[in-house]
């Protein structure tokens, strides 16, 4: 019996795996980014603001797959003259956001540009708050407090000896209403001890004293 003995021919494929990265790099195209005037003013008052740094950003970096930014970077900055207003170049295409400060003045982020080319940041304010314990409280109890004012709100997170004195940053010429609660450690999920709300007018840049008690 004849023995037919086959040799199979194997057939190597090299397989090319193409990889698309999630990461883009968005350089700005400083050939097709737009010089516009900006002005920025006072919230509620709509005084003009001089010497407010105004910065814009593009995204450099960009997260396909989440459909983030990951990585921005300042494309240009200017400063407001006695007008409120300067010029400042504008990314046509991957902007990011744009960031307005002014000392005593809150910071204030902008994730979108606005039609009107005009912007408001809100003044600050102060309170003293003199906190006094009408009770036994452990040492690792701690405050959380929430500053709500007419278009963001701000957060304190803070332990105190009693008696012990706390200042805190308002919202001027805004109605501030102060949220309190004392957790029985730093934990928010922990046993709430205590809690309270009040309510703050000041005007702008003014100091003012509260005493709280607990």
């Amino acid at each position: 019996m004849k023995k037919y003995i086959f040799y199979l021919m194997t057939f190597e494929f090299l397989i090319l795996n193409v990889r698309c990265s999630s990461d883009v790099n968005l350089d700005a195209n400083f050939d097709h980014n737009i010089v516009e005037s900006v002005t920025v003013k006072e919230y509620k008052t709509n005084i003009p603001l001089p010497e407010v740094k105004f910065s814009i950003y593009f995204c450099k970096k960009y997260d396909v797959e989440f459909g983030t930014c990951i990585e921005k970077e300042q494309l240009s900055s200017c400063v407001t003259d006695k007008n409120g207003i300067c010029k400042c170049t504008f990314p046509k295409n991957s902007f990011a956001d744009i960031i307005i400060e002014k000392p005593m003045y809150w910071i204030k982020h902008y994730h979108n540009i606005e039609r009107s080319k005009e912007y408001v940041i809100q003044p600050e304010a102060w309170v003293n708050i003199n906190f006094i314990a009408n009770a036994e409280y452990p040492s690792t109890c701690t405050f959380f407090i929430k500053i709500d004012g007419e278009l963001r709100y701000a957060q304190e997170i803070f332990q105190l000896i009693n008696p012990s004195n706390k200042v805190l940053t308002l919202f001027g010429n805004e109605e501030n209403k102060i949220n309190w609660i004392l957790y029985k450690t730093f934990n928010s999920n922990s046993e709430v001890l205590n809690s309270g709300s009040f309510i703050l007018n000041p005007k702008k840049f003014k100091n003012l004293t509260y005493t709280l008690n607990y």
